[in-house]
């Protein structure tokens, strides 16, 4: 039994597609077909259940996943560990999601030595795809909001962050000490796209309101969203974070409901840390805390 065999065996456990597991090994897909037949002659009997296009695991197949799984984690940690010891703590591998990174990873950049950043691997993208990389071992750990529902990862949370109504700082809503939800999606409203955390709970909470939205502008980029605001193109809810330069924005609290997202560092239990990683997960929670509260 091989790691590639191993590799190419989760792949298809997981995506329940030859041809996407092959996509995601960057391995052609008779290939990948004859690694899985092979390694079924040298375990002696079927992985999968190949019904059509239907793909499912045999018990046998249900059984080596999990320690496949094992073997994997058990394979990074090694070559990380190892890793490590030719250097001064080793490098670091980790992700932000993408309502997160713009803001967080700079500063944190800013706060962390230069002759570290060498040290550091960061990565910028969806939740779904970070969480899959903590658990394969590709990443140490991912910065992502709530909520996380992961049983076989861990979750700490860093920090809570507010969503804030966003406007034209000449707007007549700035007459007031807050904004009600009703109102606010009366206006010309400008929508993260709910493909990202902070999308879906934006999108929840303005379901849950009694008024019409009024969606002039759907968008995956918070940065778009806010130039539309400054252009006077409408009003918007984005997180606290996203608002660095309140200069050309006008911001309130939303009055009627509580509207904040659980800022949240998931890892691996099994997964090896050296020692920049575990200062930098240290150096994190107590900077996520500092740059919420200003």
């Amino acid at each position: 039994m091989e790691i590639q065999q191993i590799r190419y065996f989760l792949a298809v456990a997981e995506l329940r597609n030859f041809t996407r597991a092959a996509e995601r090994c960057h391995v052609a897909q008779p290939s990948l077909s004859q690694q899985i037949k092979k390694l079924e002659g040298e375990l002696g009997g079927p992985l999968f259940h190949r019904m059509g296009r239907q793909i499912l695991l045999t018990e046998q197949g249900k059984l080596l996943e999990a320690k496949a799984k094992q073997i994997m984690m058990a394979h990074e940690n090694a070559i990380q560990e190892v890793s490590d010891s030719f250097s001064s703590g080793g490098h670091v591998n980790f992700g932000a999601i993408m309502t997160i990174a713009p803001y967080l990873i700079p500063s944190l950049l800013k706060a962390i030595p230069a002759e570290q950043h060498a040290a550091l691997r960061i990565e910028e993208n969806f939740t779904e795809a970070l969480i899959e990389k903590v658990r394969r071992g590709r990443l140490d750990f991912a910065i992502m909001s709530s909520p996380v529902s992961e049983p076989d990862l861990m979750v700490r949370v860093l920090g809570r962050e507010r969503f804030v109504a966003v406007m034209p700082p000449d707007h007549r809503f700035m007459q007031q000490e807050s904004v009600a939800l009703s109102d606010l999606l009366a206006e010309p409203f400008l929508e993260l796209s709910n493909i990202h955390c902070a999308g879906k709970q934006i999108h929840e909470i303005c379901r849950l309101s009694s008024g019409q939205r009024n969606t002039v502008f759907l968008s995956s980029q918070i940065e778009t969203i806010r130039r539309l605001v400054v252009q006077k193109q409408g009003v918007t809810i984005m997180p606290q974070m996203a608002l660095d330069d309140e200069s050309e924005l006008g911001v309130r609290p939303v009055a009627d409901v509580q509207l904040e997202r659980e800022i949240t560092l998931v890892q691996h239990p099994d997964r090896y840390l050296g020692d920049t990683a575990r200062q930098l997960i240290e150096l994190l929670k107590q900077f996520t805390q500092d740059y919420l509260q200003r």
